[in-house]
């Protein structure tokens, strides 16, 4: 917010007489180069020492006069109601109808798709270790500690036949129950390494638990006590505590795989390395709200950093596009590109991890494609979402209806014909080889609409991660014929064929002996508009037949 904006011709009442809301906590630095914070539950905002001591005179009985006289030097009444109209803004000073913000439950919902759940409220316990975590903290161990991570990486590409295996074959439920432990329990350490760090520096991390976000389940610690540190590199160090220790578990992971023969438990020990080296990596990238993104704030010490710099990349999209004026909220020309990258990367992360997945969940059925379109759907919403913005930006800019219309008119042509392209329609399924020859197999909710004689088919394992091909086929003659099928030939277990499946199974003529008795199947069907695509994979299933 501009320090020019125009005052108001009738300030609110609440404000000539101001009170601190219900709640509103005033922190004074916590060392030297420290900075004020008030905070009114999980908010803290930062505040230069004359605010935070005007702050403190908000009882409610004194005007914007007396105000200024308390306040002495150069204070007058018009910058005391400037001050308060900025802390009214911030919902700080008391409208007669607010009431002390309550503790923060279990459950928490973060807009637009972040669903928390505390698991720990850290409290005198953890306080009372700061002097450990201060020894932890010493140049020796984060050297250990680093070449340890390094030193994993380097065991991982010696193994590297056995990872490319393990990644590209079915596993074991207990092996996938010791995968998902390992990364729970990773996941914990790497949160308390925040935690560890902020109370090394004196600080406090208020709640510790679980979420779901973009869809991805993984920890939280809430470190926003941080922003009362008084050094910038303290408050980096609480951000990269986490990956730290969670790039240092993951080269733990692989030397500890590396001398173990093959099993189980070296396969788990390899993925838990995998995984941790890469939300590691995940976390660093500053374009999402993780940990690389809080370290980045913290480094130039800006507050609210990615909101504010979304914000000028959307004003310039609009600006160039439809014209009018606008105002930035930073000055900085790197932010605006770093605005657009924010943009573009949660849409990139999900069509990314759509796409290593997609087959997968298209095998599943309609489970799986109904998995598949809450994807979509979030990144429909996620791109419908900008537009609206977008849009209100327009409407408040004073651009010209004209050039609004055209360039609008243009943008939807173009949605439109882009609609229409010609891409590859594939179907995702499994082959099964029995007695008799080798059959394509398809769950219920299977686009077998568009399957018939002489298709390509490629032949591929199912792993988890990795599918390298293991021959192809065409699609035979013979009519389709319903039938069973063990259910690991469509997902990545391992149960022995003990589970199986309704199916229905079309014969088909291979090309040439096959590396693996079963596994995963594409059919290429040929080329469809892309609207018919989206159609027959995320609405059709779902219509009666």
């Amino acid at each position: 917010m501009s320090a020019t904006t125009a005052s108001p011709a009738a300030p609110a009442a609440h404000t000539q007489r101001p009170n601190r809301a219900p709640g509103t906590e005033i922190h004074p630095p916590m060392g030297d180069g420290g900075t004020w914070v008030l905070q009114r539950g999980p908010r803290y905002i930062r505040v230069s020492p004359e605010v935070a001591a005007l702050a403190e005179h908000f009882d409610g009985r004194r005007d914007h006069g007396e105000l200024a006289r308390l306040m002495g030097g150069t204070w007058t009444a018009e910058m005391v109601g400037f001050a308060v109209r900025r802390l009214d803004d911030l919902q700080l000073v008391d409208n007669g109808e607010m009431k002390a913000p309550r503790r923060q439950g279990r459950f928490k919902m973060v807009p637009p798709f972040t669903f928390q759940f505390t698991l720990l409220r850290p409290g005198r316990t953890m306080q009372s270790l700061q002097p450990l975590f201060a020894r932890m903290g010493n140049r020796y161990l984060v050297g250990t500690a680093l070449l340890i991570a390094v030193a994993g990486l380097l065991a991982l590409a010696v193994q590297n036949t056995y990872v490319t295996s393990s990644l590209s074959g079915p596993l074991s439920p207990l092996t996938y129950l010791g995968i998902l432990a390992g990364l729970v329990i990773g996941t914990s350490i790497h949160e308390l390494g925040h935690a560890a760090t902020l109370i090394r520096y004196g600080g406090k991390p208020s709640r510790i638990g679980i979420m779901l976000f973009y869809l991805m389940p993984a920890f939280f610690c809430d470190v926003s006590d941080a922003w009362r540190l008084p050094q910038r590199r303290q408050r980096v160090h609480v951000a990269l505590a986490g990956p730290a220790v969670q790039t240092f578990l993951a080269g733990a992971a692989a030397l500890a795989a590396w001398p173990l023969a093959d099993s189980g438990v070296k396969t788990a020990l390899v993925f838990f390395a995998l995984g941790s080296y890469i939300t590691g990596l995940l976390n660093l990238l500053p374009f999402i709200k993780l940990d690389g993104y809080i370290a980045l704030m913290s480094h130039v010490d800006i507050p609210y950093l990615r909101d504010r710099a979304i914000t000028d990349a959307r004003r310039l999209m609009a600006r160039l596009l439809f014209g009018g004026t606008y105002e930035r909220e930073l000055t900085r020309r790197w932010t605006t590109v770093y605005g657009l990258a924010c943009m573009v990367f949660p849409l990139y992360l999900l069509s990314t991890a759509l796409q290593l997945w997609i087959d997968l969940l298209r095998r599943g059925g309609v489970i799986g494609i109904c998995l598949a379109a809450c994807g979509v759907s979030y990144g429909l919403y996620f791109l419908g979402r900008g537009v609206r913005r977008l849009a209100a930006e327009v409407r408040a800019s004073g651009a010209g209806r004209p050039r609004i219309a055209l360039v609008s008119t243009a943008v939807a042509a173009a949605a439109g014909a882009l609609m229409f392209l010609p891409v590859p329609h594939t179907v995702s399924a499994a082959y099964v080889s029995r007695p008799g020859g080798t059959d394509l197999v398809l769950l219920d909710g299977a686009d077998t609409d568009r399957i018939a004689p002489g298709q390509k088919v490629t032949l591929t394992t199912n792993g988890p991660v990795l599918n390298p091909t293991t021959g192809s086929a065409t699609v035979g003659d013979a009519p389709a014929a319903a039938g069973e099928a063990p259910l690991d030939s469509f997902f990545p277990l391992d149960l022995d064929g003990a589970l199986t499946m309704p199916v229905t199974s079309y014969r088909l003529d291979l090309d040439g002996p096959l590396d693996e008795p079963t596994g995963a199947a594409r059919v290429d069907t040929g080329q469809l508009p892309l609207w018919e695509v989206g159609y027959r994979t995320y609405i059709s299933p779902f219509l009666p037949s």
